[in-house]
């Protein structure tokens, strides 16, 4: 079940895996307050790090169809968590994703505790460019 109780689970596991995840998408909206709460049909994570390095060698249940640079995907029981790699260079914290490169604002990573949530200027701001690109 994808509730808030599995989220952290999922946040907990990559942790004892070396793996450090913020939460983002529809469930960081819901924890943030943005949205109303509704069901969700994943849980995506967003990944600081160099490279995938670390996450490739686990051993996880992976979806290769969902392989790409910036992402990684696994289905833990029976949901699948979406992880989206962010590096950071001279000009920030940044995702680039097949079109084009996504700047995440400084404060990304500022949520703490136990279940790690984006910040609220992350979210608001990548809803707007998906939904600018989806436009496009």
């Amino acid at each position: 079940m994808n509730d808030l109780a599995f989220v952290r689970r999922a946040v907990v596991l990559l942790a004892s895996k070396g793996v450090d995840t913020w939460v983002f998408g529809g469930w960081g909206e819901e924890l943030r307050g943005l949205i109303k709460p509704r069901e969700h049909a994943d849980v995506d994570l967003l990944y600081p790090a160099e490279d995938w390095d670390i996450v490739d060698n686990l051993l996880l249940d992976w979806i290769e169809a969902k392989r790409f640079p910036w992402k990684r995907a696994f289905v833990l029981e029976g949901v699948t968590v979406e992880l989206f790699l962010v590096q950071y260079d001279a000009r920030g914290w940044y995702t680039q994703l097949e079109r084009r490169r996504h700047n995440w604002p400084a404060n990304v990573f500022s949520g703490t505790g136990p279940t790690p949530v984006a910040s609220t200027a992350a979210l608001a701001g990548y809803r707007h460019s998906y939904r600018v690109d989806a436009a496009a």
